[in-house]
This record gives structure tokens, C-alpha cells and sequence, in this order.
């Protein structure tokens, strides 16, 4: 029954709740009255299975839209729920994400029930959700319901001190945060879960060329096939092809605000970033025509701290076909380790980081005998040392090519994504490019990047073919 003691409450069981909670896209379709097309229903799908969810989208892909839903969904799945949502500025906080909220309030009044001002909505003692703006960091501590949920609209605009204040509410196993916005920043913490910090994130990426617009279908449901995209206020409020020719011709299609505005893309002018996050993102389970037969190669980034992990790589021509990663041990374990996964996969030949331990590992290999081990230093000098500081950015910089050019696939591994879309380089005074080295990343704090230079090893060429790339 419907309490009237100042709120109202809803008349379901908590078997009904629990429908709910497991099928949100039922529950904004069936309750709300709603239509998410594809990328809406990932969203939903993708906030009820993860902790952390970022999505960066174009213009105009009603990403607010399905937010505001997902804020409902939550409050009247659970009998504890708080929302706290954000964005960079008051008026952006009660003007877009909380003007959907109310519009949705309206259509579903009986459902929801409660109490609704402009940025506040309470069902009850212990389900609310409130809107702020980051002006003050402390608004966002001190929240710690059994089951809450951090939305932060614009989210490149947000500073790193808000998400560290509603970090610090972030105790409950059942709490939950969803960024969402253009990616305008090139750098903060949005910027990051794309990059960096990919391996905490559930990361998701709306072009304009995705949205029912510009397709001219939906996938209503897995499986159930297409249909002509969806008609009334949701597809209304979504971008066109009138609006994407216009910032073609407008912005021009290499301009930043293109690619952030249409693409969704982080602008690419990031200069020190070496390989783009849309050429990684574009390489993840690339496909190629026909068979390949290629010999297998495998690329052993070896560990060289008793403490740090060493990854293998294994490769069949542009396909990397999966990542390895031992824990700490001695070199004769390491190399037993490697040399079995060789036998498994039908390796040729093993290209090993031989600096460190790594050298113990490549004699080993060598004196078995029972495939080709090659050893790689990238510190030595590079084949093209007027252009490279040494070999270990010669390297990279080949792998970066092939990700430019469309040459290579990779598996879906968040930490392999992060860290080559982590890579940075430099230019030396003789305007030599320098990648950042793994010293300097240990004494930032961050992580060694084991599993892109495992993938730099599989994909090492020899010495003749670099030469061969830069005189060409």
C-alpha cells in the first residue's frame, strides 16, 4: 500500500524489485514508457554489471536522456537508494539531466510518487536523489546508503576533487558511479578512463554514425532482428544527418570539434600521446580477409624486479591471439613457462626482452634449443638513430603504424588498451623521438607497461625491415 505520511511509497513486492533490478531496460521500456535504442540499452545493461561505467558519446546521442532513467530505475529498484548527481555547473545540473528527471516524474507520477523540486526528489527517509553542482567538493562525502549511485553529466568539466570526494562514499559493495559526456579534455579523470585508468572502467563509445538517425535501423533486441529506428520524442531528440553534414562543412572533418562534437573522439591534440585511442579501439578483434598461416611469434617481456610480472604475446601474422601473464619467479621458471606456452600454440620463434632477468631467460632458451629465441634490448642504439633514441621507440613507433594503418588485431583487454593508449614520447633536442621511459613511470606511480611491450616484441621486426620502413 501507499504510505501517506509525507511520501509515498510504491505498492510492489520485492520480488518485483528484483525483476527489476536484474532487467533495467524491461523496466524503462515496460514502466517507464521509454524506447532506448542500441547504446541506451548498453548503458543500462552496462550500470547494472559494473561498479564504474564511463561513457564518452557525440552531441545529441541521448546519453542524459537514458542517465535520467537509469536514476529512476535505481531509486525504485531498492528500499535504501540514493542518486547523487553532478555537473560542472548549476544550471547544467537543473537544466539537463534533472529537466529529464522531472519530465519523466511527470509522465510516471503514480509510479515514482514523492516529493520533486527542481534538483531533489525523495521517495522516502532512505531513497533520494539530489543534484549539485562541483563547486564544493564537500556536498559529495558523507553519502553512505546501502545502495548508491554517482552520476556525473559533462563529465571532461568535473575536477579530479569531486570524483575524489565521491570516491571516499564509495564504501558499500553496492555503490555505484556513471560518467557521461563529450570528450572535450585531454586530460582529468574522464580522459583517464579511457586511457590510463581503462582496467576500473566499463568504457562505452557513441558516434553520431551509431544512432538510429544515421543507421536508419535500431537492434531492438538481441537477436530479434531490425527495424525502421525508432520514431517520437526519443529519436526526435537525437542528432540527424542534416546536423552531421552541416558540422562537416562547418567544422571541417580533421577539426577537433568534429571529432569530439560528431565522433565522439577525444581531439587528437594530444601531441604527446603516441598511438590515438581510436586506432587501438578501432584494432580490437579486427578482421582480415582469408586464412592466416603465418608462423606464430611470440614477444616475452620479461620481469625485471622480483616483484613485477612477466607477459607473453602471442601473434599469427597482424593477429595477436592472446595474452599471457606469470606471476614473479626465477628465471628457469619463467623460461619453462614460456617455452610450454611456445609448444601449445605452435610458436617458431620467441623475440625476449633480454635486459634484466630477461637475459637469464634468453641464454636458457637458447642452450634447450628447442625454438628460436631472439634477444631485444630496447635501450641499445636504434637502426635509424637521426630519427630514434633508441630501439625501444624505433620499435613502438613501427607498432604505431600498424595501428595507423589498419595492420594489426588485437584482443579486448582493458590493461592492454590502457597502456598503449597511455604511451607518451618526447623529441630530444637533436629531435630524436624518446618514448617515457618505464623509470620514469615507476616513480609517477603508475604501472609498467608489461603487456604493450610484450605486444612491441611479437611485432618486432628485423633490423633489415625497419631499415627498409624509414627509407621508403
Amino acid at each position: 500500500m501507499r504510505l501517506r505520511d509525507g511520501y509515498e511509497d510504491l505498492a510492489v513486492g520485492e520480488d518485483e524489485r528484483e525483476r527489476w533490478r536484474a532487467d533495467p531496460v524491461g523496466f524503462v521500456r515496460d514502466r517507464l514508457g521509454a524506447t532506448p535504442w542500441g547504446k541506451q540499452r548498453e548503458i543500462l545493461e552496462a550500470l547494472r554489471d559494473h561498479r564504474y561505467v564511463a561513457v564518452r558519446s557525440c552531441n545529441g546521442s541521448g546519453k542524459t536522456y537514458v542517465a535520467a532513467h537509469a536514476v529512476i530505475w535505481w531509486l525504485l529498484s531498492y528500499d535504501d537508494a540514493a542518486v547523487i548527481t553532478t555537473a560542472p555547473t548549476a544550471r547544467q545540473v537543473s537544466e539537463t539531466l534533472w529537466r529529464e528527471i522531472r519530465q519523466i516524474h511527470a509522465a510516471n507520477r503514480e509510479l515514482i510518487g514523492g516529493k520533486l523540486s527542481s534538483t531533489r526528489l525523495e521517495l522516502g527517509p532512505r531513497r533520494f536523489a539530489f543534484g549539485f553542482a562541483t563547486d564544493v567538493a564537500e556536498r559529495f562525502q558523507g553519502f553512505h546508503q546501502g545502495h548508491i549511485l554517482f552520476v556525473v553529466d559533462e563529465a571532461s568539466g568535473v575536477e579530479a576533487k569531486i570524483f575524489d570526494a565521491m570516491e571516499g562514499s564509495m564504501t558499500s559493495r553496492h555503490a555505484k558511479m556513471l560518467v557521461i559526456g563529450n570528450p572535450t579534455a585531454l586530460s582529468g579523470v574522464f580522459y583517464d578512463a579511457f586511457h590510463k585508468d581503462r582496467a576500473f572502467w566499463h568504457t562505452i563509445h557513441i558516434s553520431a554514425f551509431d544512432t538510429p538517425g544515421l543507421t536508419g535501423v535500431d537492434d531492438v533486441e538481441a537477436g530479434a532482428g531490425l527495424k525502421p529506428a525508432a520514431t517520437g520524442p526519443v529519436a526526435d531528440g537525437l542528432v540527424t544527418p542534416e546536423w552531421v553534414e552541416r558540422a562537416g562543412k562547418r567544422w571541417g572533418k580533421n577539426s577537433s570539434t568534429y571529432q569530439v562534437r560528431v565522433l565522439g573522439e577525444f581531439p587528437s591534440a594530444a601531441t604527446d600521446t603516441l598511438i590515438p585511442l581510436k586506432h587501438i579501439e578501432d584494432a580490437v578483434g579486427r578482421e582480415f580477409d582469408g586464412p592466416i598461416r603465418d608462423e606464430a611469434i611470440m614477444g616475452l617481456d620479461v620481469a625485471r624486479f622480483g616483484d613485477d610480472r612477466s607477459v607473453a604475446c602471442v601473434r599469427r601474422g597482424p593477429v595477436v591471439t592472446g595474452l599471457w601473464v606469470f606471476p614473479p619467479s626465477d628465471v628457469m621458471t619463467t623460461t619453462g613457462r614460456a617455452l610450454d606456452l611456445a609448444r601449445q600454440h605452435g610458436v617458431g620463434k620467441i623475440n625476449v626482452d633480454e635486459v634484466g632477468l630477461g637475459a637469464g631467460v634468453l641464454d636458457r632458451m637458447r642452450e634447450i634449443g628447442s625454438v628460436e629465441a631472439v634477444g631485444i634490448n630496447g635501450g641499445r642504439k636504434a637502426n635509424v638513430p637521426e630519427r630514434y633514441l633508441n630501439l625501444r621507440a624505433e620499435m613502438f613507433d613501427a607498432l604505431k603504424q600498424r595501428f595507423h594503418s589498419g595492420e594489426i588485431s588485437i584482443c579486448d583487454d582493458a590493461e592492454l588498451i590502457s597502456e598503449l593508449a597511455s604511451l607518451k614520447y618526447s623529441f630530444t633536442s637533436k629531435g630524436q623521438i624518446r618514448l617515457e621511459d618505464k623509470q620514469a613511470l615507476r616513480a609517477s606511480g603508475r604501472p609498467s607497461p608489461d603487456k604493450a611491450d610484450a605486444v612491441m616484441l611479437a611485432f618486432a621486426e628485423s633490423e633489415e625491415d625497419l631499415f627498409k620502413m624509414w627509407i621508403l
